[in-house]
């Protein structure tokens, strides 16, 4: 054979190349499929292994929040705080334990970082009466009353879960007591006034009351206890508690009449009966010694000699103990001079002699307590009433 024969190449038939394309897509599929079943395998291995991260970060979230909320809730703040800060590290967004964060932040006496974490949630919504009232409180805790107050009426006007008006009558009321500290009587009645017509249950009615004795308003709360009376599940509480406010603002009759009801309920303490019996009594007897402008004048004046024995025989009696008392003495020399034969005629109609009787009934029982000692029976009860001038009830002057 030639040179020129050995050179010759023999070209491939048709049917080997496209079997040999066939080989290489079939290769190269395989190739593909394997790396995609990888892919997806691997796919599916992060998605699961992610799943798996976040089913325990949120398990690990809520077993942290629960021991905060535990911790909060038994008085712990600050094992409170590390576990909520915990929790809030898995899951940062549940407002949920933000709010008891700053809670337990404010409970455990870190005011400034919890007005700081409540004013973060405030940002978000400045309407929420909760967020309001933490801050009221956080600072008022910090001397800063105005912005307190102005809290307090954004609680009060905020938005609340199911138990708005329920809510509003207690900040009321707790906004009222700090207005009371604060010297702004005429505004905490304001408050109080407004819980009041919003609240006409006998529960509320009572509370209010008692706010109005704080912020003397004695009239007002008369009247919430008024309106607390016509619910028999509250009227014997109602009826002390008026009773008790009338004789401190010397309507004895008022107190007389209302103790004496209120005893008819047979499941007071020992104690409350024996306290209201008290009362009620003196009321009533306070009733036979009433000496103020109030009574007809020729009942003033049996009273008044009827108080004038009583004053009398204590300074006589206060100089037997005490013979060398300047005081003593001089307050027999008055009595001898004043209560004369004619002074006794005239004192049923002279309105100028009965005062004079009045006044030296009332010094003589200051006088006689500061010399020897406090008083009982009688002299007590003049004593309570010169201490205890007339008021928009009725009583002494």
């Amino acid at each position: 054979m030639d040179a020129r024969s050995r050179d010759v190449v023999v070209a491939p038939l048709p049917s080997q190349v496209q079997a040999a394309r066939r080989r290489q897509m079939v290769r190269d599929g395989l190739k593909f499929l394997t790396l995609t079943v990888v892919a997806l395998l691997m796919s599916g291995v992060t998605t699961l292994l992610f799943r798996s991260f976040e089913s325990h970060r949120e398990v690990l979230a809520v077993r942290w929040a629960e021991r905060g909320q535990e911790a909060l809730a038994a008085g712990k703040p600050k094992e409170a705080v590390n576990a909520l800060h915990t929790s809030l590290g898995f899951r940062p967004d549940v407002r949920e334990n933000q709010l008891a964060l700053a809670r337990a932040l404010a409970a455990s006496g870190r005011v400034i970082e919890a007005e700081n974490y409540f004013l973060n949630l405030w940002q978000t919504q400045p309407g929420d009466g909760g967020i309001n009232l933490e801050l009221a409180r956080l600072v008022r805790q910090q001397g800063r009353p105005f912005d307190a107050i102005q809290y307090y009426r954004a609680a009060v006007f905020g938005t609340w879960n199911g138990d708005g008006p329920a809510r509003r009558r207690d900040i009321r009321l707790e906004l009222s007591s700090y207005l009371v500290e604060l010297g702004q009587g005429k505004a905490a009645r304001a408050e109080l006034l407004i819980a009041a017509g919003n609240n006409p249950d006998a529960s509320s009615q009572l509370r209010i009351g008692e706010a109005l004795e704080a912020a003397d308003a004695p009239k007002e709360a008369a009247t919430a206890y008024r309106n607390a009376i016509d619910d028999k599940t509250y009227a014997a509480t109602a009826q002390a508690k008026l009773g008790e406010l009338c004789y401190a603002q010397g309507d004895y009759a008022c107190a007389a009449e209302e103790l004496t009801r209120a005893l008819r309920k047979p499941s007071w303490t020992v104690e409350q009966k024996q306290r209201m019996s008290t009362l009620q009594g003196n009321a009533e007897r306070m009733q036979a010694l009433a000496l103020s402008h109030d009574v007809p004048s020729q009942m003033r004046a049996e009273h008044l000699l009827d108080a004038s024995r009583i004053a009398m025989a204590r300074v006589n009696g206060c100089l037997v103990q005490h013979a060398e008392q300047a005081d003593m003495m001089q307050l027999q020399t008055q009595w001898k001079d004043l209560d004369t034969a004619k002074n006794r005629v005239e004192l049923r109609h002279d309105d100028d002699v009965q005062d004079q009787y009045r006044k030296l009934i009332f010094s003589s029982e200051r006088s006689a307590a500061n010399v020897c000692g406090a008083p009982k029976g009688d002299d007590a009860l003049l004593l309570y009433l010169a201490d205890h001038p007339a008021t928009q009830f009725g009583g002494q002057s």
